[in-house]
C-alpha cells in the first residue's frame, strides 16, 4: 500500500480499536475516496484496505452506502458490529432424569 493508503488504514483501525476498548457494540464511520475510473466501475482506491483495518480489529461490516460527491470523489458509510457471543445457558438436571431423557 501506499503511504497514504496506510495512513488511513491505520488511523480508522485505531478508532475501531478504540470504540471496542469504550465497549461499544456499534462503529459507524465514513471513508472518502477519490479517482472512480473513468467508466464508474472497479476498484475504490483505499476503501477495501480500510474495511480489512477496521475487521481485523474486532469489527465485521454489517451495512454500507456509498455517495457519489464532487467530480470523481466518493463516500461510503460504512456501519460495523461487533460479533454477539451468545451468554452460556446453565444446564440443570432435574431430579428424577438422566442425560437424554425427560422425567
Amino acid at each position: 500500500m501506499g503511504f497514504i493508503k496506510d495512513a488511513k488504514a491505520k488511523s480508522i483501525a485505531e478508532q475501531a480499536a478504540r470504540a471496542i476498548s469504550e465497549g461499544r457494540q456499534v462503529f459507524a464511520c465514513r471513508v472518502n475516496e477519490g479517482g472512480w475510473n473513468d467508466n464508474w466501475g472497479g476498484s475504490l482506491s483505499g476503501v477495501a484496505e480500510q474495511i480489512e483495518a477496521v475487521e481485523s480489529a474486532g469489527w465485521r461490516l454489517d451495512q454500507s452506502t456509498f455517495l457519489p460527491g464532487k467530480g470523481q470523489n466518493v463516500s461510503a458509510f460504512l456501519i460495523f458490529r461487533r460479533a454477539q457471543v451468545p451468554a452460556p445457558q446453565a444446564y440443570q438436571v432435574q431430579p428424577g432424569t438422566t442425560w437424554g431423557q425427560q422425567g
